[in-house]
């Protein structure tokens, strides 16, 4: 007498569908977790890569720096050739010549 009126339920379609939803959902989900700890083990090894160490600069034969100041996160040295006086822009972080004015 207890079963009357009563369903399977793992038979309904609607219970079916939640099911497959949940199921769904939860990798979706898992797969987010994987992709954020991939992202910051990426950005972590590109940090670490950004991290150099000391920058050697090549001057000119008879050419000596005469004075050396940062200046907007850049360092800028006044440096005295035989041709004449250059001021240099280098960037710290990467050691490149950003601009050279005067002098040759």
């Amino acid at each position: 007498m207890a079963d009357i009126g009563r369903t399977d339920l793992k038979a309904n379609g609607t219970y079916r569908a939640t099911l497959a939803a949940v199921i769904l959902l939860s990798v979706l989900l898992g797969l987010a977790v994987i992709a954020l700890a991939a992202g910051f083990v990426r950005q972590y090894r590109l940090y670490q890569a950004d991290q150099n160490g000391p920058v050697s600069l090549q001057l000119a034969p008879g050419a000596h720096i005469v004075s050396a100041g940062i200046e907007a996160g850049r360092l800028v040295l006044h440096v005295q050739t035989p041709e004449g006086g250059a001021m240099e822009i280098i960037d710290p972080a990467s050691g490149k010549l950003i601009s050279r004015t005067g002098g040759k």
